[in-house]
């Protein structure tokens, strides 16, 4: 019998190991697939996707970067194919040096420009970004003359983004190196914070309208520095899938949301069930005391209807209306209103399965504590409750499962918990998927790990009863 088990378990794992093997052949041979262009263009058509490029590269309202691109010439030589469906284009450039010049002018030119804008601002005249932009540009062309030539070898790339369908590669190095430096330029006017007008200091970190005309003129097209994704199905998922993992999780640390909201998700189930097991336990031994004496018939009463009404109510209609309508009132903040609605949530399920318990206990127990001189006190402590414990200790399990699963809800009364954590990162990103899967994920895996625990604990309670 055991050789059978054992056969059967060597093929149900080779059987296995051929399906992984065969899908790794596949990814293998999909992505090896298609790494080259499917027709090498020529130096002409190359060089027509270089000029449209380039001179789409400017904004409408950049004169300056309309001014240094209209003195910029590439030419490819030569074209060669790539490793990674792309051809590779050995090319020359010839500029204007504009990057030295307004190193050279910056702050005459910047203070120029800022004195006219703060004489409008004083005078009250309007002065929008267009404005400053074309103020910028007319001093800028006044130096731009004095720019001297310079070119020089640079390497671009052409990607196949589909068949027949070439897109040009632009690196920022590449293009700083083509326009003379103008990235540079961009890059340093963007991190002035002052400027020297008429030997005064001026601040203009909050002149938004001073500063985008200044960066309006010199602006390029926001183009794609991110070289393409020209790799087969299955790299191109991973990639996706990498990106957007790291822009919800890694980037900004975003993470934090989720460790800091299950923090709280366990802080507030485990406070939970300490309150639901002790009123738990209370309401049933009073109701079973009423069920076998016929006393306390008035708590019975109204325990019957606590029950009654949290059983009948949905949890998260309890939760708004304790903390919305009783506690917010009072003053009483978020995460004891929700501890103390799941509590009580809580003890109404677990005051039934202690009664059940109690209950199921054979009524010759309570005679033979009873015979032994205990009062009913004595009998229900001692004798009735240890056995009525382990027969439910299982079921007592489950409900403090479900209780981590319903605490989700307490996210609409604000509480930071887990599954706000997830919103807050979808709210951040505006990607529903991945926030909202990771919320789901984490709630699986400590459900499955409590399952286990509570399978655990079931075996060992059988084998106590042998």
């Amino acid at each position: 019998m055991k050789l059978k088990k054992t056969k059967s378990r060597l093929i149900i794992l080779a059987v296995i190991a051929a399906l992984i093997l065969g899908l790794l052949t596949t990814i293998f041979i999909t992505e090896s697939k298609g790494r080259t262009v499917s027709k090498e263009l020529s130096v002409s058509e190359s060089q027509a996707i270089v000029d449209n490029t380039f001179s789409s590269l400017a904004k409408s309202t950049a004169i300056g970067s309309k001014k240094v691109l209209s003195n910029t010439k590439i030419t490819v030589k030569s074209v060669e194919i790539g490793d990674e469906k792309n051809l590779i284009l050995d090319c020359e450039y010839n500029t204007l040096d504009i990057g030295s010049v307004i190193k050279t002018h910056k702050a005459d030119l910047l203070s120029a420009v800022c004195k006219k804008y703060f004489e409008n601002e004083k005078n009250g005249i309007s002065t929008n970004a267009t404005r400053i932009s074309i103020d910028i540009a007319s001093q800028l062309n006044l130096y731009i003359e004095d720019a001297k030539p310079i070119s020089g070898s640079v390497t671009l790339q052409l990607y196949e983004i589909e068949e027949n369908q070439f897109s040009l590669f632009l690196e920022d190095s590449a293009v700083d190196k083509c326009t003379g430096g103008l990235i540079t330029i961009v890059d340093e006017i963007n991190s002035v914070n002052s400027v020297t007008v008429d030997g005064e200091n001026v601040d203009i970190t909050k002149k938004n309208t001073l500063k985008t005309g200044i960066k309006q003129c010199l602006a390029l097209k926001n183009y794609d520095n991110k070289k393409p994704d020209v790799g087969g199905p299955f790299s191109k998922w991973w990639n996706d899938f990498a990106d957007e993992f790291k822009r919800n999780f890694i980037d900004k640390a975003q993470w934090k949301y989720l460790s800091d909201g299950l923090l709280m998700t366990l802080a507030i189930s485990g406070l939970s069930a300490l309150i639901g097991t002790f009123i738990g336990f209370f309401v049933a031994i009073i109701r079973c005391t009423y069920q076998t004496t016929g006393k306390l018939k008035t708590l019975d009463r109204i325990f019957s209807l606590y029950l009654t009404i949290m059983r009948g109510t949905p949890v998260m209609v309890q939760l708004l209306i304790i903390y919305f309508v009783f506690l917010l009132p009072a003053g009483v903040d978020k995460f004891p209103a929700a501890v103390l609605c799941f509590g009580l949530n809580s003890g109404a399920y677990v005051a039934e399965i202690v009664r059940g318990g109690i209950m199921s206990v054979d009524r010759g127990q309570i005679e033979a504590g009873r015979s032994l001189g205990f009062n009913y006190a004595s009998t229900m402590i001692h004798v009735v409750v240890p056995q009525a414990f382990k027969a439910i200790l299982p079921a007592l399990a489950n409900e403090f499962i479900t209780l981590l699963k319903e605490s989700s809800v307490a996210f609409y009364i604000g509480v930071a918990d887990l599954t706000q954590g997830g919103l807050k990162i979808r709210s951040i990103t505006y990607s529903n998927f991945m926030p909202l899967i990771a919320v789901a994920l984490i709630y699986l895996v400590i459900v499955v790990i409590l399952t286990k625990l509570v399978g655990l604990l079931e075996r060992r309670l059988r084998k106590s009863d042998h």
